[in-house]
């Protein structure tokens, strides 16, 4: 199968963190056999780029005849429009169908000129009806590995208890003003702690940042369906979070997990209740984290693409 994503997410030298879990569904539909071309165009830089990917989609697909085109993010999907023939699947992530009013009303004008939608959490297919195939995490490279040898790799004190925060702090929809002020409270009554704070790092890196940490914080006002909670989990690394997004679904049954209300002080009682059960018992979430393993996302996303290639043939059937 010919594939090509549009997408305005991806990861590049200036930003090789930026869209990881995009390019992991990537490498693993490549795995699969099939034939897979990115088009990234950078919308944060300018609007103007939005336009010149509607171009860049329609000479592309000309000159290719793809079985599908699969947009990623809402907005991605104004340019995908732009396709010649190739039906078009839209997979929606979180805030362009959760936040504001203009990126969601966006996505809903694309989502009906689609011929499949795809969202990743219930919370989005509760306003923009789509199938619903959660963010897969690639059990592969994100697992369990030695804590003291993950902080020495990356340069990082043995000593202290590490909070990571894998998010860019600049990003005010993920509220790292909660993370540092919980932090800080566990300081003021006698935790000796750090928060780490990670962005803009390769993906291939990140299960090295994940196994250095005592315990993962996610307080984001809005998510689809985070990733990083699973990746951590997969690396066996507790977390306390916030009811946002699929989280209660995504730490169903693992233990070492908060979810906590968006307060600085239940965050600083959740991580203070993480530590000091992870001197006693740790997490095991790898084997829990089986059931979003990115083979199981990638058969999934696969179905749809057979299914809007049918459709375009007269001969589909019911997802």
């Amino acid at each position: 199968m010919k594939i090509l994503f549009v997408t305005n997410m991806y990861p590049t030298k200036e930003r090789p963190g930026y869209g990881s879990f995009i390019k992991r569904e990537v490498e693993s539909l490549t795995r699969s056999g099939q034939s897979v071309d990115v088009l990234y165009f950078p919308g944060y830089k300018s609007k103007l780029n939005y336009f010149k990917a509607c171009f860049n989609v329609f000479t592309q697909t000309v000159r290719n005849r793809y079985d599908v085109v699969h947009a990623h993010y809402g907005m991605s999907a104004l340019p995908a429009l732009f396709r010649w023939r190739s039906p078009l699947v839209v997979t929606l992530h979180g805030s362009d169908a959760l936040v504001g009013s203009i990126e969601p009303l966006i996505s809903r004008i694309v989502c009906r000129l689609a011929d499949a939608v795809i969202v990743v959490s219930p919370q989005i297919a509760a306003r923009i009806p789509g199938r619903v195939i959660p963010i897969g995490v690639d059990c592969a490279k994100f697992k369990p590995r030695d804590r003291v040898e993950a902080r020495t790799r990356l340069g990082l004190s043995t000593d202290k208890q590490l909070v990571l925060f894998p998010y860019d702090p600049e990003r005010r929809i993920k509220r790292f003003d909660l993370a540092k002020a919980a932090v800080e409270k566990l300081k003021m009554t006698g935790h000796d702690v750090d928060l780490l704070i990670v962005s803009n790092v390769p993906g291939d890196e990140m299960p090295w940042y994940y196994s250095a940490a005592d315990v993962m914080i996610l307080c984001s006002d809005s998510e689809g369906s985070p990733c990083a909670v699973k990746e951590a989990l997969a690396c066996n690394i507790p977390v306390v979070s916030t009811d946002v997004g699929d989280v209660t679904e995504i730490m169903e049954g693992v233990s070492g997990t908060v979810i906590c209300e968006q307060k600085v002080e239940a965050l600083a009682l959740g991580l203070e209740e993480v530590l000091l059960q992870e001197k006693n018992r740790g997490c095991e979430g790898f084997l829990a984290m089986g059931r979003y393993d990115l083979r199981r996302t990638v058969s999934a996303v696969m179905d749809v693409y057979r299914y809007v290639i049918e459709s375009r043939n007269g001969n589909s059937s019911l997802l």
